[in-house]
């Protein structure tokens, strides 16, 4: 992960406020996401246990044995922590948060059972989960350009995909080749989601044995993870000419994306950037249901707050970079979703991606 060291100590430090602001001991942080927001190191989680301590008086960080030096590059500021396969991490990490009393945690992860013996050891838990989240929402400049890159890989990988899309493919062999085809590139994890016809009417189907054929339509959903950061796009297309119902969907869902993507301004709940786009996708209900929201953000994580869906209240802040993704989806018919991954900036939202967003006909 490609993360300067005075971005990571500015992290700190904010958390540290943070923690100060609500009275808390220490704050524990537990999510992958997390570690590497503060540390620029990813861990593999597994049985084993992973932690950082931030707190006034000391902060560390505890890490299983076997991945000691890969925390070579964290704040000097953390006291590396590190334990044997006969230890389970919690004894070091009790002994880390040493005399605090209020410890905030990412209670959306922490597992249970940790935090039992967390409470049996006389530490009163309180959720600091959304506050942590709150930090990571607003990117910095160094985070917009990995995003940007990580973008940049998947708009290649579409431009393959549609090179590979011809008729007699399999769904799963075509996600499987372009999936190799993003980890060739450098990326870390890749989530391929191109369906074919019908099944396409089903957004997060499985990718299967049918053959792409004339007429059909295509709706291809690629993320990568590439330097810690995830781009997500989705683009489609349609085998042959495209009918009268890829033709209408395709124009509504452009429109509803148009309207979600102004609507998306800091300052601006995210359930309006969700109506935005909702107003118009249900009005062409004879087309086909509006089965999600808006979008959500990415960074760290390939889905992470704000959600642009009707519950989300929360005010969009300036550097959350969101996926603006409506879709139109008609049973035994199809699905249809443009997605762009943008920048809430004062002076307007910024697309990162550069693809266009044209309806893609496929030779058949």
């Amino acid at each position: 992960m490609v993360t300067t060291a005075n971005s990571l100590e500015l992290r700190l430090d904010r958390l540290g406020e943070q923690a100060a602001g609500l009275g808390l001991d220490a704050v524990l942080i537990t999510s992958d996401e997390s570690i590497a927001y503060l540390t620029g190191f990813r861990p593999i989680q597994l049985e084993r246990f992973f932690g950082v301590v931030v707190a006034p008086e000391r902060s560390a960080v505890i890490v299983p044995a076997l991945d000691r030096g890969q925390v070579d590059e964290a704040p000097q500021r953390l006291t590396r922590i590190s334990y044997g396969a006969e230890s389970d991490g919690l004894a070091e990490l009790a002994d880390a948060l040493g005399g605090a009393r209020t410890v905030g945690v990412e209670e959306d992860h922490l597992i249970y059972a940790r935090a039992r013996v967390l409470a049996e050891k006389g530490f009163e838990l309180i959720p600091a989960g959304s506050g942590v989240m709150a930090l990571r929402i607003a990117k910095d400049e160094g985070e917009i350009e990995l995003i940007r890159a990580a973008v940049e890989l998947v708009e290649e990988g579409l431009r393959h995909a549609f090179e590979w899309l011809t008729p007699g493919v399999v769904e799963q062999a075509l996600n499987a080749r372009v999936e190799g085809w993003l980890r060739e590139q450098g990326a870390t994890a890749a989530h391929p989601l191109i369906l074919f016809g019908e099944n396409a009417a089903n957004p997060h189907a499985d990718p299967g044995p049918r053959e792409l054929r004339a007429g059909d339509v295509v709706c291809a959903d690629l993320s990568a993870c590439l330097d810690g950061y995830w781009g997500d796009l989705t683009r489609c297309a349609t085998v042959g000419a495209p009918s009268e119902w890829a033709s209408a969907a395709w124009r509504v869902v452009l429109d509803a994306q148009r309207a979600a993507i102004a609507a998306a301004q800091p300052g601006v709940p995210g359930r309006d950037v969700d109506a935005a786009q909702r107003r118009i996708v249900e009005a062409a209900s004879e087309l086909g249901a509006c089965l999600h929201g808006a979008g959500h953000a990415v960074g760290l994580s390939i889905h992470e707050p704000p959600f642009l869906v009707p519950r989300w209240d929360e005010p969009l802040v300036e550097g959350a970079v969101l996926t603006i993704e409506p879709g139109i989806y008609h049973a035994g018919t199809g699905g249809v979703r443009l997605e762009d991954d943008v920048v809430v900036r004062a002076g307007g939202p910024e697309i990162l991606s550069t693809l266009p967003l044209e309806l893609v006909e496929l030779g058949s």
